[in-house]
Parts: C-alpha cells; structure tokens; sequence
C-alpha cells in the first residue's frame, strides 16, 4: 500500500477529531459576532446508493473497445446524491455525483417521472442536475443505442434499470433526510493531479488570451461543506481531471481516482455503507476535456501500474478536499433559482457576439478522423488514424462505409464540420443516429452559479464559459462553477481554434467549429433569465427514445457448472496459511456468474476477524483493499471467483477468514444463492 494512501485510511479518528474541532470553533466565533451563518440558512439532505454494474463479460463505458470486458470489481459504484432547499417551502435543487461514464437523458427522464410519480411537481428538469464522473472503468449499456455499430455497444435494460433505480433512490434519501443546515463554501488549488494532454491544440489560443491564466490547465477545486444540526453531514467538490488512471487495459469495476477520494474520505468520516445517516463525499466532474491524470503523458503514471497511479491521483484530491473542509469558513447565503433549456444543436444559429466571425450554424453530429485515432495520452486509438488529420482519405471512407454501413455523410455537413475528416455522420436521417436534443441549465445557491452542460469541456473552452456566465449575472455571483456530463452526453466542447488542428479533442466536438459558441449563446440566455427572473421560450423538445431501443439480456441464462463432487461456494485450498501485514492474500471459490443478476447482491467478498468467538467485518469489496475476478475454470461453464485482499500495514494481529457471496444459475434459469467461507488464516503475530 502507498504509505500516503495508507495515512488517510488509518487517520479516520485524527480526522474526525479536527473536523470536530474546527467546526466547534467556527460556530463559537459566528455565535459570538452575531454572523448569519449561525442561523441555518437552508434545508440540506444527502443520500447514498450502490449502482454497481454486472461484473463480468460486459463491455466496459468509455475506450469503445469491444474486447474490454468486465472480469471483476474494485471498489464500488454509487449515486451521491444532495438536495439544498429555502426554508418554508422554498425552491429546491437536487445534484447527483454517480460513479457512471456518462449520463444518458433519458436517464434523466426516466429518473424524473418516478420522482414526480412520488412527490408531484416538486423536481423537474430545471431543477434536478445528474451528472456523470466520467469513470471509464464502469460498465456500458445503459444508452439507448440507435445503430447497431461496435462502437455504441448493447443497450441492457437491467444495467438501465439499476442505475435509474439507484438515482432514484439516493434522491430519496436525500428528501427524506432534509434538515435545517447551512453549506460552506471554499477553494483552493489541486497539484500534481493532472496535464493538459492536448497543448497542439491549446497552444492554438490567441497568446493574450493564455496568457492571462497561470497555465493550460484548471487547478481550482470548489468545494461545499454541508453542516446539518449535528455537525458535518456530507461534502461536493469539483475538479477537473480525466478519470482515466484505470486504462484500457483494465477490467475491474472502478470509481476511478474520484471514485478513489470519495472512498476513503467516507472512511476517514467513519462511513460503514451501512446506514442512511452516513456522511457523503462526492468528489464530482467538472470540465476535463483535455486533462488527463497519466502523467507520463503515454497512458501511465504517476504510478507503477493502474491501481497505484489511481491512488496517487485520488489522494492528491483528496488532501486537497479535507483541507478546504476543515477549514471553509464562507457560507453560501441568499435564494435558490435554476433556469433550464432544450437546444438542437444540429442547426443552431450563432451570432456574431459569440462566433466573433458573423452569424454561424452548428452542424448535425459527426465524429471525425482524429476521434477514431484517439487521445494518445490516454491510450490512443485504431492504428489507422491518429490525432491531427484534418484531410480525407478515399481509401479510409470506403473502408468506414464497408465495415459500418454507415451512411456516407452530406455535402453539406462535410462542409459545416469543415476541417473535421468525417468518419461517420450521425446527426441527419428520421431519426438521427443519436439525439441532437442538448438540455443545458444554469442554477443558483446564494453567490453561487452553476452551470450544467453535457458536454466535455476543454480548459480554455471552460474559460469562456465562465467569463459568459460571468458577464450576464450579477455582483453575487462571486463563484463559478462548471458541472460537465450533467443529464446527457454531448461528446466534446472545444474552442473554435483548437477544433481547426483536430486533435482527439476535435475529433470528438460533435457539432462542429461553433459548439463552443452555441453553448456561450445559451449560457448567456440562461444567465439573463436567471438575472432578470425572466423565462427562456422555447419550442424544442427532447426526442424520447425510451421503449424504441433494440434490447439485449445481460446473460444468455446459461445454467453454471461446478466440477463434479464440488459446490457453488467451495474454497479451493490456501497455499499460505499465515501473512504479515502489508501482504497479499489470495483466496478463490467455485463460483457463478454475477452478472445473471447483478443487481440481486450487493456484497461479493467480506473480510472478517476472529473476535471472542464469533466472526466480525472488517472489510468488503467495497474497500480499496480488496478485489475480486472471475476467471474460467476447468470444466465449461466453471467460473472460479478468486479474491485478494492488501492487509493493511496498521492492521490488528489475529486469525482471519473470507467469505464469497454469489448466485449460481440453474439449469431451469432461476437463480439460487450460496456463500463460501475460507479456512481460517493468520495476519501478524
């Protein structure tokens, strides 16, 4: 274990202490001059679900590679969910943090019609924001797929269904558990955390414009601090860097870094997953387009592999995050507001304010050369492309053509993506290949602004996002915030002069050129509104793609198989029977596939200690210290579950054990549960 990974677990109890502290200070000091801040300014609720995906043989969100399939699962993935309302029956805003690659909208939807099924009108579109932390080391298939290219992958509707389900109910949480508190707000630099990993096409910025800012990148973490009655219930940040520590070469379920620093900031608040009433640590995505955490700028570091680099980064995070909790001081005070509009950026007019070029039209959805070719520093692409091709090849369209079937795309959306080299077109067709509907909100919580776009934004871009929404508020508005992947998914935003070099970045701004300007346009409509407490008109509405999707079953219901004389539940002999602390313990059970019913368990491995008789827990897969995958076994069908856990270096000497949990799949389809315990083992002396 990294020994700075290992001091943030073991100082849980230090942790708690200062937070206790300083909070106990801080209120003394308001009491006593009298600050507003002593008063709860708002209702605050958090809430917490599991939205683990199916941990084998499912493709994997967010490389496009068909041979990255799911094996196992590392730490878990879970909807962070908050809700700030004014007292007496005020406005109310709901933000989500989900450990998912992206947020479909018709998540969204699905999401809103069971919260109004429950609670009428209370949430709707404007003011309930779900956004993605863009892990690529999730599970895919919960987009509504409209083509059936490899790229797009299956849709699943249980992997649909547990995710939508898990949202809904960390909403739930949320509601149920609001109480008078107030929310404290606090910024401050993250280093070491992240590169710029396109600066061919950063450097394409006017040299004035870069040179007003410290550097290519965002190192600005916001972060609000939620103190209910009884002290500190739960914490939002967000930061912009790419979660993509875990690479390709990964097939383990992971939250990523951030899900890394949510992890172990919960365990430092002493947060078991047992319990509505545990604290939450969202530590959400912002605007990371052309940041990446692999240092090395070539698909690894700062560590020596995935799970080290994922630590160092998560940590970085995470220092950075407590120290801005302990010590924020600034709380939000004033209304809750959100604005909300539907855009079709297919063909959307752009004015000359924004474009700084004459009126310009956004273009129908196509992906270019350069995404197929990939962002190198982050794994890159198929070895027929590369980042930077701005010409066609005949050889390479007819090719595309011959693989896909895609359609070969218009003269005219040739021309408005202009220099992009078109690899497929997406955006014309009844129906297009996928929505051209963009939902794009801007909300209000005292002096700060956040604004929600679908889209990955990259650093300049985010610039001027900030600088528009800047213009058209008021002098409250003294932060700025930017939440990226929030209710639906766009591809990329970059600036008009990065878009012309076509780097990866490029490639993957859906809607040409003028994306970024159509988006300032927006922005600057909602930030009026929201001035001026006007209403956006709008005439477009989202093309719902609910129930037209082609469906795919998870598991084809093939019944598992056990060796003969064997059991589901079976531990295979441990070569080790004693560890020190800091080593790797391996056990492995004859086992099922998880993903028959992945929603079923929410518990594969549990870690327990010998205590005065009995067998208690101390640990799950859903600490950093454990991981579990599949592999296949000797007979067709035998999967064999092989578990590892880290003993911690602090850990308490004596005998220990693991047990497996799963379901195995029946020759007549059903599902039956079984566990398997180990032999008994001891850790220290």
């Amino acid at each position: 274990m990294l020994p700075d990974t290992e001091l943030y677990l073991r100082g849980a109890h230090y942790m708690i202490h200062l937070i206790a502290k300083c909070l106990l200070t801080f209120l003394m000091v308001v009491g006593a001059t009298g600050a507003k801040a002593a008063v709860p300014e708002y209702l605050i609720g958090r809430g917490m679900t599991d939205i683990t995906g199916p941990a084998f043989g499912i493709q994997m969100w967010g490389f496009g590679r068909e041979d990255q399939l799911t094996e196992g699962l590392h730490i878990r993935q879970r909807a962070r969910a908050f809700i700030i309302a004014e007292p007496d029956n005020g406005k109310r805003l709901v933000f989500v943090s989900a450990d998912i690659g992206s947020i479909e909208h018709n998540i969204t939807l699905e999401v809103l019609d069971r919260l109004q099924a429950q609670y009428g009108e209370l949430y709707t579109l404007e003011n309930v924001v779900l956004s993605a932390t863009h892990t690529h080391a999730g599970v895919g298939g919960h987009w509504h797929t409209r083509v059936a290219l490899g790229l797009a992958g299956a849709f699943y509707p249980e992997r649909f269904e547990r995710i939508v389900e898990g949202v809904v109910d960390a909403i739930g949480a949320a509601h149920n558990d609001l109480q008078p508190g107030n929310i404290l707000i606090n910024k401050g630099d993250v280093e070491g955390a992240g590169e710029n990993r396109s600066m061919a096409a950063y450097e394409q910025n006017p040299a004035e414009e870069r040179a007003r800012y410290p550097g290519p990148m965002d190192k600005e973490m916001t972060l609000l601090s939620f103190v209910g009655s009884d002290g500190p219930v739960g914490m939002v940040n967000w930061f912009a860097v790419h979660p993509t520590s875990m690479t390709y070469d990964n097939k383990l379920i992971s939250g990523d870094h951030k899900g890394y620093a949510s992890l172990a900031f919960e365990k430092a608040m002493g947060v078991r997953y047992e319990s509505k009433d545990d604290f939450v640590a969202a530590f959400a995505q912002s605007t990371p387009g052309d940041i990446t955490p692999n240092l090395n700028l070539d698909n690894t570091g700062p560590g020596r592999d995935d799970f080290e680099s994922t630590a160092i980064i998560g940590a970085r995070q995470l220092a950075v995050a407590r120290g801005l909790f302990e010590t924020a001081e600034e709380p939000l005070s004033g209304p809750i507001d959100y604005r909300q509009v539907y855009v079709d950026l297919s063909e959307l007019d752009v004015s000359d304010e924004f474009t700084g070029d004459g009126t310009k039209t956004t273009c129908p959805s196509a992906y270019g050369y350069s995404f197929a070719g990939g962002s190198t520093e982050d794994g890159g692409g198929h070895f027929l492309f590369r980042e930077g091709m701005t010409e066609s090849r005949f050889y390479l369209d007819f090719l595309i053509g011959f693989l896909t079937g895609a359609p070969e795309p218009t003269p005219d959306v040739i021309d408005c993506q202009s220099p992009k080299p078109i690899l497929f077109e997406t955006g014309t067709g009844t129906p297009p290949l996928q929505s051209q509907i963009r939902s794009i909100g801007l909300v209000r919580i005292g002096q700060l602004a956040i604004l929600t776009v679908p889209a990955e934004v990259t650093t300049m871009a985010a610039r001027r996002l900030k600088e528009t929404v800047r213009a058209n508020l008021g002098d409250w508005a003294s932060h700025i915030v930017i939440a990226g992947y929030v209710n639906g998914y766009a591809g990329y935003a970059t600036t008009p002069e990065e878009y012309l070099v076509q780097q990866y970045e490029g490639g993957h701004t859906l809607h040409g050129r003028w994306t970024l300007p159509a988006y300032r346009q927006t922005a600057a409509r909602l930030a009026r509104a929201l001035e001026t407490g006007g209403q956006i008109a709008t005439t477009t509405v989202y093309d719902d793609w609910r129930g037209k999707a082609p469906e795919t079953a998870l598991h084809d219901g093939s019944a598992d198989a056990v060796a003969e004389g064997a059991e589901f539940g079976d531990a295979l002999p441990l070569v080790q029977l004693s560890f020190n602390p800091g080593d790797v313990v391996l056990v492995e059970f004859r086992s099922g596939n998880p993903t028959a019913d992945h929603a079923a368990l929410s518990t594969f491995v549990e870690i327990q200690r010998q205590e005065e008789g009995d067998w208690a827990k101390v640990a799950s897969d859903g600490d950093w210290e454990t991981k579990i995958r599949w592999r296949q076994g000797e007979e067709q069908g035998e999967l064999i579950a092989q578990v590892t856990w880290e003993a911690p270096e602090n850990i308490t000497p004596g005998r220990y054990r693991v047990r497996h949990f799963g379901q195995s799949t029946m020759a007549t389809g059903g599902q039956k549960p079984f566990e398997g315990v180990s032999p008994s083992f001891q850790v220290g002396q």
